[in-house]
């Protein structure tokens, strides 16, 4: 991701040390416990688009981190006709909550202090 030609466009385009750190989503259903009635939910994870691909995808790097979970439910309580929508429904209205905290950052950016006491201005 970092090495695309836009990185650099917009780079340029953002104040002086400030950087960009453009924000990976990640899902997938898991099994929550083998003891209650098959109960499942998607985690969602987040990484950030400056680590590269070898260090996100190594567990031991911890590049990537668990934000929250999504709700699995055949949502029984509705009609067949309005199921469908419901469940979109339901996954954008979670997605909103869990990513809330994101919103200012990505509008305002925020200041962030490296290991070796170096602060720079973030944007996502």
């Amino acid at each position: 991701m970092w090495s695309g030609a836009w990185w650099e466009k917009v780079q340029k385009l953002l104040e002086e040390g400030a950087t960009l750190v453009p924000v990976i989503l990640a899902s997938n259903k898991t099994q929550l416990s083998n003891f209650s009635s098959n109960k499942s939910a998607w985690p969602v994870y987040l990484s950030i688009g400056n680590i590269s691909k070898a260090v996100q995808r190594s567990p031991s790097s911890h590049a990537t981190v668990l934000i929250g979970y999504l709700p699995v439910s055949k949502m029984e309580c509705f009609s067949k006709a309005k199921r469908s929508s419901s469940v979109y429904q339901l996954f954008h209205d979670c997605m909103r909550s869990l990513l809330a905290p994101l919103i200012k950052a990505g509008k305002e950016g925020w200041r962030w202090s490296a290991p070796m006491a170096v602060s720079a201005k973030c944007i996502q």
